[in-house]
């Protein structure tokens, strides 16, 4: 919980080299996230009481209003209890700082994590190996999944039921609701589906194909999946734009939406290859893709432009159009997740490192806090 005792010093921003190294390795990092192992759950507690957090609605912008106006680690962090809620979760952080990394003998260091509550609340959770991901939250900030004791556990926040996933299970997405979680089990060359009801327990085999080369990117209501084709072909070829294939879970009913990376950008640009970081998910669903010239900048030219388009996966329309602030020298922009209608955001400047949305209507950006050096967010959903 948090203290009220003094905080740690501000953090320094760091240098240009140091920003641009973590958000390269962000982006590495978000190649990976989609792929949260987990795997009969059983429950290892009674049924927890009664709560009106239990029945409160919970939506990520909702749980995001709370944050304090600046997040530092609480000076004795409290870990998080077993025996009592604590609430839902607005977002897990860490901090990686580059110098905790032994080079002498290659170990990966173990970085804080800290889970932050809709009140504000800070608590300790299980420390991550960088690079790894073991931990994250459902979309409506009520379930936490880890890795605990090479067994995958799935921990409700608002009580204290804690469950182990089935073995050779893996977690694929969550819904976009936060009722459900799509199970994947590989045999051989194929992959067989199940969705798990997080309320009841309850587990449903599904008669969707494998999908090779293919990446998830939203489980919508816990009906229909949708997926993109991962594979850049050969050279990174660029793509005039990227086709989303959304599928009941019986397997059928298949339609497609697609976002145009040429057609939503100002005249003149050249923004025609789909970097591969693509994210699904908020309220209504969409999908946002990180658009970028494929050709080199020239030496002492300004970087390259970057734009994210949407799509509303409903609908099939643009969902909008963010310009992001190319991360160069002291300032920069990185594109981490979504929340409700808004996109978000991990901005640094010469002063400050900050968690912001932005309006895909308009552009405008509202910051939700500050952020200390080398901090990872992991969103609600992700």
């Amino acid at each position: 919980m948090e203290s009220t005792a003094p905080g740690p010093a501000p953090a320094t921003p760091p240098e240009p080299r140091r920003r641009r190294r973590w958000f390269a390795v962000a982006l590495a990092g978000l190649l990976l996230a989609g792929a949260v192992g987990v795997t009969a759950w059983r429950t290892s507690a009674n049924r927890p009481p009664a709560s009106a957090d239990v029945a409160a609605p919970g939506s990520t912008p909702k749980l995001l209003a709370g944050l304090p106006d600046r997040l530092l680690p609480p000076p004795t962090p409290t870990a998080l209890p077993t025996d009592r809620a604590v609430g839902r979760a607005a977002l897990l952080y860490q901090i990686n700082d580059p110098k905790n990394f032994t080079a002498a003998n290659g170990d990966l260091p173990q970085l804080p994590t800290y889970l932050v509550t809709a009140t504000g609340d800070q608590f300790s959770v299980a420390p991550t190996t960088m690079g790894a991901v073991n931990q994250a939250l459902s979309p409506d900030g009520r379930w936490l999944v880890q890795r605990r004791d090479r067994q995958w556990w799935i921990r409700d926040l608002t009580g204290t039921t804690d469950r182990a996933a089935p073995p050779g299970h893996e977690v694929r997405q969550w819904s976009t609701d936060g009722r459900t979680l799509l199970l994947g089990q590989t045999a051989g060359a194929s992959e067989a589906f199940t969705t798990f009801t997080l309320s009841t327990g309850e587990l449903r085999p599904l008669a969707l194909p494998a999908m090779p080369a293919r990446r998830m990117l939203a489980f919508l209501d816990g009906r229909e999946v949708a997926t993109a084709e991962f594979d850049l072909g050969p050279n990174h070829q660029p793509r005039n734009q990227l086709t989303i294939t959304i599928q009941d879970v019986d397997g059928r009913n298949a339609r497609s939406v697609s976002i145009p990376t040429t057609q939503q950008v100002s005249p003149g640009d050249i923004r025609n290859a789909v970097v591969p970081l693509v994210r699904g998910g908020g309220d209504p669903a969409t999908v946002w893709a990180l658009v970028a010239p494929q050709e080199e900048i020239p030496t002492g030219q300004p970087a390259a432009p970057m734009t994210l388009v949407g799509v509303d996966l409903r609908s099939g329309k643009p969902a909008g159009r963010i310009d992001l602030v190319t991360p160069q020298g002291d300032e920069g922009e990185e594109f981490i997740g979504l929340a409700g209608t808004q996109v978000l955001l991990q901005r640094w400047t010469a002063n400050a490192i900050e968690l912001v949305t932005a309006d895909p209507t308009t552009g405008k950006r509202r910051v939700l806090t500050s952020l200390p050096d080398y901090t990872k967010v992991i969103l609600p959903g992700d």
